[in-house]
């Protein structure tokens, strides 16, 4: 309650003791905004299911097994907004020796994403040396046949990238890049033998490409949300995944459509999920 309400968890425990000697009618107004922004969810809010095993997420997921069976590498790669994050998050869960690093502009170098790495494993005052560092993290993963996974991966330069190769090389792992389109063309580049790419380009072993939202995935979608039978709500639903919203932006549409619902004391129809997508996009009343 302290760290959501923005008071100071010390001052909280003395106020409820009765003996907060500092500004009580601060902390309680504070305190009286976050319990009015908890009553306004509990009355509004709509969350989305937390995983919805799509099409797309289960040809990621052989994508997955694949690299970390044959201990290789792999790509995973396209649109935005059509379920990769969410997949990979998903197959990380319950499995055993499956780690997975975000890259991003500020922890894209070679030492930031050995250091993302470092942690994910668990290796308690990582060095920031990238030597040692990536000497501590082969020892950490050789032999246990393990799947690394790299999330926004379009973010690495050469140098991390080539790392990570002679990394999963040597301690005979999996290693899965997920991005934009630029996983894959940067080191398509590699395709000749002289191009600074070729090595990387000759080791990946499968490039999955996923450039929009299946029909299927739609299905899936609504099916989670308990639309599947409303052919009506389905097309409207269909037509914001095929016009370059992708799921991400249909999750979104359809959480809006369902605090609308929610509040009205109705179900979601295609009506609703068409204005709240009006609303998405500052075209509402």
């Amino acid at each position: 309650i302290a760290k959501e309400s923005g008071v100071n968890a010390g001052a909280l425990s003395a106020y409820l003791n009765g003996n907060y000697g500092g500004d009580i009618a601060n902390l309680e107004a504070k305190l009286t905004a976050y319990f009015n922004k908890k009553e306004v969810q509990a009355r509004e809010f709509v969350e989305a299911p937390a995983f919805i095993e799509t099409a797309t997420a289960k040809q990621i997921f052989k994508t997955l097994e694949f690299a970390q069976i044959a201990n290789c590498m792999a790509t995973v790669y396209g649109m935005s907004g059509v379920g990769k994050t969410k997949a990979i998050q998903e197959f990380k869960k319950g499995r055993a020796n499956v780690w997975l690093v975000t890259a991003s502009p500020s922890r894209s170098s070679l030492s930031e994403i050995l250091y993302e790495i470092a942690l994910e494993l668990g290796i308690s005052d990582a060095p920031r040396r990238k030597g040692t560092l990536s000497r501590l993290i082969a020892r950490k993963i050789s032999g246990t046949e393990g799947l690394l996974i790299i999330d926004e991966a379009d973010h690495l330069p050469y140098e991390a990238l080539e790392e990570l190769r002679i990394m999963q090389e040597e301690a005979n792992i999996g290693l899965v890049l997920v991005g934009n389109d630029k996983v894959y063309t940067r080191m398509k580049g590699g395709i000749s033998p002289h191009h600074e790419y070729a090595r990387l380009w000759s080791r990946v072993a499968k490039n999955t490409s996923i450039q929009k939202t299946k029909q299927a995935d739609t299905k899936a979608v609504a099916q989670a949300w308990g639309l599947a039978d409303d052919n009506e709500a389905l097309k409207v639903m269909q037509s914001i995944t095929e016009t370059g919203g992708g799921l991400r932006i249909l999750t979104q549409t359809l959480r809006l459509a369902g605090m609308a619902a929610k509040g009205s004391n109705k179900l979601i129809t295609a009506d609703l999920i068409v204005k709240a997508r009006q609303e998405l996009l500052g075209k509402g009343e």
